[in-house]
């Protein structure tokens, strides 16, 4: 006697079995996409935690004063590299990362690349995508930061002090230390905004910034590390919004200092 042959799927069957298999990929790639966004969020946030620690660490030694931030110009690079007290060197150091004089030593020579992302380095952030001129050439080597200083930390202290514009802010010239910020993320492209966003066009190829610069990459936002060493996330409408509500880069008189979000803590934060 003959043994039943065994009884094929039918198409049915199989269509039904393929339907199930798209429908749980479909709801397990957002759930992996979710993961890797929060992923990403967290490196940045431990990225901001050690340079916020390395630069108190740094004020603790150097008689509370913050390191240079810098000339901001493209071509001023090489000045900054020259520089111990240039934040990208001295505080690198202290975070253990190499001087950013010697990472661009090491490019030029061909001896190593230039981080730009997705490299891993504490000058990256690992949800950042690259810019498609990234790195930014200065003639004698390149750079690209996806964390900068806060450039108005200085701008009444300069203003008094010009013109000695190495010397810089200290740690009690900050009243409020776990409201200002110290540094952040800087966008990496301009389309992290929409092209309609009235700060989509500003210059991303600059080792310093301030709110005009800041990050969209985090679920609408991006990270700061504040004075007292502490990070947070905050909304990017937030963040570029001014006091009085207007996100318009040239309102007259608007002062981007707010409550636990201070930009210039000793005067206005303003264009």
């Amino acid at each position: 006697m003959r043994s039943p042959s065994p009884r094929a799927f039918t198409l049915v069957e199989i269509l039904v079995v393929v339907g199930i298999i798209a429908l749980l990929i479909g709801l397990l790639l957002p759930a992996v996409g979710m993961a890797r966004k929060a992923s990403n969020a967290t490196g940045s946030q431990a990225n901001l935690k050690q340079w916020g620690a390395a630069t108190i660490n740094y004020t603790s030694t150097h008689k509370e004063r913050l390191p240079w931030e810098g000339l901001g110009a493209v071509a001023d690079m090489p000045l900054n590299l020259a520089e111990k007290s240039y934040w990208a060197n001295a505080v690198a150091e202290l975070a253990g990362e190499k001087p950013y004089s010697e990472i661009v030593s090491m490019g030029v020579s061909g001896q190593d690349e230039i981080p730009i992302p997705p490299m891993r380095s504490l000058f990256i952030d690992p949800g950042a995508s690259a810019n498609v001129e990234a790195p930014w050439d200065f003639g004698s080597g390149a750079f690209c930061f996806n964390y900068v200083p806060n450039t108005r930390l200085n701008d009444t202290l300069s203003a008094e002090l010009i013109p000695e514009p190495k010397k810089v802010i200290t740690m009690a010239m900050i009243p409020d230390s776990s409201s200002t910020v110290l540094m952040f993320e800087l966008r990496s492209r301009a389309d992290e905004l929409t092209a309609s966003d009235p700060y989509f066009g500003q210059d991303l190829s600059v080792n310093q910034s301030d709110w005009r610069g800041f990050a969209n990459r985090h679920f609408d936002g991006g990270h700061l590390v504040f004075a007292d060493g502490h990070v947070a996330h905050v909304l990017t409408d937030t963040a570029t919004r001014s006091m009085q509500g207007s996100r318009d880069p040239g309102q007259a008189l608007g002062d981007w200092n707010k409550p636990k979000l201070i930009w210039n803590p000793k005067g206005q934060a303003t264009y």
